[in-house]
């Protein structure tokens, strides 16, 4: 992790504007956004923590050549003991989208979002030169954290197969379903469903965070997450732990995103 400027860690680099803006416990948020050419010339950067890291662009060209010389693979995620650095590549267009975040935020929810920022980038300038203004390309960055949620709950039903739906509401939206569903009557049951067990926790002075409906054949996890209500429906009879695990993982990297998605957009 030397990163050859006087001894200096590559981690010390990255996390050094934590110390200088003083925001140790924070809330979850990104620390930087990056995107640059496969020659190491930054096209557009966003500071979400702490300031910018001197000599970015050039130090992650050089993991990036590092990491395919001696393996012959290319490199998409380190992990430090504080940071995590999310990295896609379109070799293509010979672009690159680093992402800085917490360790805590995770690798996946990391790579991710790096792979989504980098399409909506170059859909969004499709010939990008480094003279261009790229300064628009701030309106995405919170639709892009949103829009996440759609690929990670079609992952759920496409990796597992004991999982048969998955759907995130809010209020009297859902805001994404893997299949079609009765929309109108899914919300109003929610919601009673949802008053019972608010009642019969609150007699306990307690909140219902999740619940289980099990039939013969299948059965309902609803989970609450932030201001949200994730619903997955899964057969009985198919590796009934690993589907638990693999919701627990996706309903974990759900809040992820919702409380950073929340968090961006109250910057703008």
């Amino acid at each position: 992790e030397k990163s050859g400027e006087k001894g200096r860690t590559t981690e010390q680099k990255l996390g050094e504007g934590e110390e200088k803006s003083g925001e140790k416990g924070r809330k979850l948020m990104l620390r930087q956004l990056l995107l640059l050419s496969t020659s190491g010339i930054k096209l557009y950067s966003k500071i979400f923590i702490g300031e910018e890291t001197k000599q970015l662009s050039g130090l992650i060209t050089a993991m990036l050549d590092f990491c395919e010389k001696k393996t012959g693979l290319p490199m998409s995620y380190v992990e430090m003991a504080r940071i995590g650095v999310a990295i896609a590549k379109d070799t293509r267009r010979k672009l690159i989208c680093c992402l800085i975040i917490d360790k805590q935020d995770g690798r996946e929810f990391g790579r991710l979002i790096a792979q989504m920022m980098l399409e909506e980038f170059v859909k969004m300038y499709p010939n990008a030169r480094h003279t261009d203004d790229f300064s628009g390309f701030n309106t995405k960055i919170s639709e892009v954290i949103w829009g996440s949620i759609h690929p990670i709950l079609d992952a759920l039903i496409e990796k597992h197969r004991g999982v048969q739906l998955a759907l995130l509401t809010s209020g009297d939206s859902i805001k994404h379903a893997t299949h079609q569903i009765d929309k109108l009557g899914l919300l109003a049951n929610l919601q009673a469903l949802l008053r019972v067990a608010t009642n019969i926790m609150a007699s306990q002075n307690d909140l219902p965070l999740s619940m289980e409906i099990k039939g013969q054949k299948n059965r309902v996890i609803i989970s609450r997450i932030e201001r949200t209500t994730f619903i997955v429906a899964c057969r009985n009879s198919i590796e009934e732990r690993q589907t638990n695990l693999k919701v627990e993982a996706t309903a974990k990297l759900l809040k992820t995103v919702l409380v950073i998605g929340s968090n961006i957009q109250d910057l703008w």
